[in-house]
């Protein structure tokens, strides 16, 4: 198994919707809200990935985004952990976007990142795992 760095004051942990989601509705910004202050109290740099705050509808619509939104964070050696947002059923569709890109695989293989989520997300952790890369079930 890939174990991931541990994190260090100053990391970036990207925030990410995996799934159709909830994070960008209003009535879940101030648990958007209380997550960064909490990420940043513990000296860490909240970034949110390019999707992860669009209706739910897009995101249903357009899982390809989602896994964009995914090999970015694995793509960009500056983030050390990804923390998912929790919200839907359709996960899924964004496996074949992304086990079939080789450059995603080998970027999960060459820089492992904290991963962390649960839900719909289990399906991105057999994926992750089956690359070999050590995940964390867990909070959203």
């Amino acid at each position: 198994m890939i174990k991931p760095q541990n994190l260090n004051k100053g990391d970036k942990v990207a925030i990410i919707t995996l799934s159709r989601g909830l994070l960008g509705k209003s009535s879940c910004k101030h648990e958007l809200d209380i997550a960064i202050k909490r990420l940043q109290d513990m000296g860490l740099e909240p970034v949110i990935m390019d999707n992860s705050l669009k209706d739910m509808k897009y995101l249903e619509d357009h899982p390809e985004e989602r896994a964009a939104d995914l090999k970015q964070a694995f793509m960009d050696p500056t983030i050390k952990c990804i923390i998912t947002a929790i919200g839907g059923d359709d996960t899924y569709k964004t496996i074949p976007y992304l086990m079939e890109d080789l450059e995603f695989v080998e970027a999960v293989k060459n820089h492992p990142k904290i991963f962390i989520g649960f839900s719909d997300t289990t399906n991105n952790h057999l994926m992750l795992n089956k690359l070999g890369l050590s995940t964390f079930y867990g909070p959203c």
